[in-house]
């Protein structure tokens, strides 16, 4: 067997002396390889099934047919042994609220995630089971969520996002609040990037609670009104301030949890910005897929996470 040229896919051509036939080697493990490694490269990559199908001179229909059997591939993820010392956990619906995705991650590497159909206390408790307690968990407190952790990691401490909670506490005061009140705890919310030490913490915590005592009269203000066909009613006037409050003192206590450790993020960031936002981008570029093949997505694409090598320079 002697060389002669390529194929139009760039293939070594062989050819025989004696019967004067050509032919090209190939080897179904190493073929097999390459379409996997090209089908992951096209489903968590930016380039299309067009422009791959150009570079390969093969048509969008050769390419389907080469990624057909990859769709009943999905990466699991091992189940971790050793205690993380902080874990970062966030979910990600795949479909309007009834296909999620539960991602566990350290600082530095990909943990553990878990395909549910909600984000529900019984879901994140089965997700709790399949990994060891961690030191410290950060989450976006998700009222199941938490009673999970509670429950599955009696001794694990629980640290608020704190970006979660400037949003909604924003949301509900809006940008510009008419009232006093609003405007002064709008600032105090405004001031919760800026905590970094504990006396940072006891300042804020203090005009927190001198907010809270001079504004209490005004938060239990009522309006009396009627409603057709019902009794006369009433209702707390300034509801929305009144629901800022509410979210303050029960993230209170797990809101400074990283306050002398600064090995502790605030923030769900690492899971929020650098999986979530990545994932959602996939799947609206891959849109149209069924539940079953988003899951391929996206458990190839967390694959790919964890077997990445963790930055050096962390801080």
């Amino acid at each position: 067997m002697q060389r002669w040229g390529k194929t139009a896919a760039y293939s070594v051509r062989w050819r025989c002396r004696q019967c004067q036939t050509s032919a090209v080697r190939s080897r179904r493990d190493v073929t097999r390889t390459a379409r996997h490694q090209l089908f992951v490269s096209w489903l968590i990559g930016t380039r299309s099934l067009t422009e791959i199908a150009r570079s390969r001179r093969l048509s969008r229909q050769s390419l389907t047919a080469w990624f057909s059997p990859f769709w009943w591939i999905r990466p699991a993820p091992p189940a971790p042994k050793e205690c993380a010392a902080v874990l970062i956990v966030d979910g990600l619906y795949l479909t309007s609220r009834n296909h999620c995705v539960l991602i566990g991650k350290t600082p530095q590497t990909m943990v553990f995630w878990m395909f549910t159909e909600r984000e529900t206390y019984g879901s994140w408790l089965l997700f709790c089971r399949n990994i060891p307690a961690p030191r410290v968990v950060v989450c976006d407190g998700q009222r199941g969520m938490r009673a999970a952790f509670r429950d599955a990691w009696p001794h694990t401490r629980i640290q608020r996002c704190v970006v979660h909670v400037f949003q909604l506490a924003t949301a509900r005061l809006t940008q510009r609040p008419k009232i006093d009140a609003g405007r002064t705890l709008r600032v105090l919310v405004h001031e919760l990037f800026s905590v970094r030490t504990r006396r940072q913490k006891r300042r804020w915590v203090r005009a927190y609670r001198r907010w809270r005592k001079q504004h209490s009269r005004f938060l239990k203000e009522r309006t009396i009104g009627q409603q057709p066909g019902k009794k006369r009613a009433w209702w707390y006037t300034h509801k929305r301030i009144r629901s800022v409050r509410t979210l303050l003192d029960n993230a209170l206590p797990e809101l400074f949890t990283y306050i002398g450790h600064h090995e502790i993020p605030r923030t769900t960031n690492h899971v929020e910005g650098g999986i979530n936002s990545r994932l959602s981008e996939l799947l609206y570029r891959h849109r149209g897929l069924p539940p079953e093949k988003k899951e391929v997505l996206v458990a190839t694409f967390l694959a790919k996470k964890r077997a990445e090598k963790p930055t050096r320079n962390f801080t």
